[in-house]
């Protein structure tokens, strides 16, 4: 069972910068996504007239294609360099045989976590919309007064977890573009440079 959440481990991936991904950048996507609930007709309007989540299950099912597509890409790219530790360093820690241990990542072992976690998330938020548009109409219909107020609590978690997509899909599309294919190369601590930690 534990096999299916193994793609969630890039959450636990150690990196100066990775915060800036998965936490600020997806703060300020759901802060964007999240102004239309100061506005009543949206909180009332988003899910039967709207079908804001019936098109995003749409968008994120395909979303996820491209995420297993890259997925490939990225485990049989050929460049010796995918397979040498990023600079940084970037770390997993991870038990084996009851201990724990401390990883260095290759740059494919990254990217093969980074895209197996968006696949995994796209996924995942597909199922969640689908299900939230089932309960909307059959059972939160009992709760008329509660209604908007749900929804805006479901919607705020639904948009940040969308912005952490949104968010990695651009890092992924950074090393899909133009990391994989440079040298990786190493820190130097007097005169880091742009490419120190990448």
């Amino acid at each position: 069972m534990w096999r299916i959440f193994v793609p969630l481990r890039y959450l636990a991936i150690k990196h100066d910068g990775k915060w800036k991904f998965d936490i600020f950048v997806s703060l300020i996507l759901c802060a964007c996504f999240c102004w239309p609930l100061f506005i009543e007709g949206f909180r009332n309007d988003a899910i039967d007239k709207f079908d804001i989540l019936g098109k995003s299950t749409g968008f994120l099912g395909t979303l996820a294609g491209f995420y297993i597509a890259a997925l490939a890409a990225v485990a049989t790219f050929g460049r010796p360099e995918m397979d040498e530790p990023m600079a940084g360093p970037v770390r997993l820690r991870h038990r084996r045989a009851a201990e724990m241990h401390v990883e260095e990542l290759s740059r494919r072992r990254f990217l093969s976590f980074l895209f197996g976690y968006l696949a995994f998330a796209a996924l995942a938020l597909a199922f969640i919309g689908s299900m939230y548009i089932v309960v909307d109409k059959y059972l939160l219909i009992n709760f008329q007064s509660y209604k908007s107020y749900i929804f805006s609590v479901f919607w705020i978690i639904y948009t940040f977890v969308s912005g952490n997509i949104i968010a990695n899909s651009l890092l992924g599309l950074f090393y899909l573009t133009d990391r994989m294919h440079r040298p990786n190369y190493g820190i130097n601590w007097s005169n880091p440079g742009p490419d120190a930690a990448e």
